[in-house]
């Protein structure tokens, strides 16, 4: 069973497995026919806290809106740093209070999933009841790089090419969460009957 993943990088880890059908820039999501439950990773920088000094064209914000609009209309994850004002824009739900699509918002650092340093960021998820995530992981080992150093860390500055990669660990836990929203796609919409 094949997992769409939309907004990837050229180089993405998640191109290191079969079951990833992978969109990138070349491939152009928005040419993406599916109507199935998918991974969004859309471009951040206009929505991130250095927006203001970003280059990029104002369409590119497009992708995040459309990313948000189809993950509501078909199920999904959308990825994006935690205090991005993607969040705020679409009014995403908590677990505990999930929005009108049955969506939320989770935090995540993605040092739990391998990243060398610590990066929050958010997941809203649709389709799938907070109770029934997969178990997150629990990474004891040491950070060892910052994203951004500034001379103000004692650690290594992670190479600028790696900022924005999703670690092997997250793809395969996103497979994972894919995996249950369409069966509880089955289970919610009937399609078996």
């Amino acid at each position: 069973m094949s997992i769409s993943v939309l907004f990837t990088q050229a180089r993405s880890n998640y191109l290191k497995f079969p079951q990833f059908d992978c969109w990138d820039v070349q491939r152009n999501a928005f040419n993406f026919p599916g109507s199935v439950p998918a991974i969004f990773h859309p471009p951040c920088r206009l929505f991130g806290r250095l927006r203001k000094f970003s280059k990029a064209p104002g369409c590119e914000k497009l992708m995040a809106f459309w990313a948000m609009a189809y993950t509501r209309s078909h199920f999904g994850i959308v990825e994006h740093p935690r205090s991005s004002t993607l969040w705020r824009t679409f009014k995403v739900g908590t677990p505990q209070a999930p929005d009108e699509y049955g969506g939320y918002l989770i935090s995540i650092n993605l040092h739990w999933f391998g990243f060398k340093a610590q990066k929050k960021t958010g997941l809203y998820i649709v389709g799938l009841p907070y109770k029934d995530l997969p178990a997150l992981p629990l990474n004891l080992n040491a950070v060892t790089h910052s994203i951004s150093s500034s001379g103000r860390s004692a650690l290594k500055e992670l190479d600028k090419s790696k900022n924005s990669e999703t670690p092997v660990e997250l793809c395969l836990w996103l497979e994972e969460v894919i995996t249950r929203i369409k069966a509880n796609k089955k289970i919610v919409n009937c399609d078996n009957l």
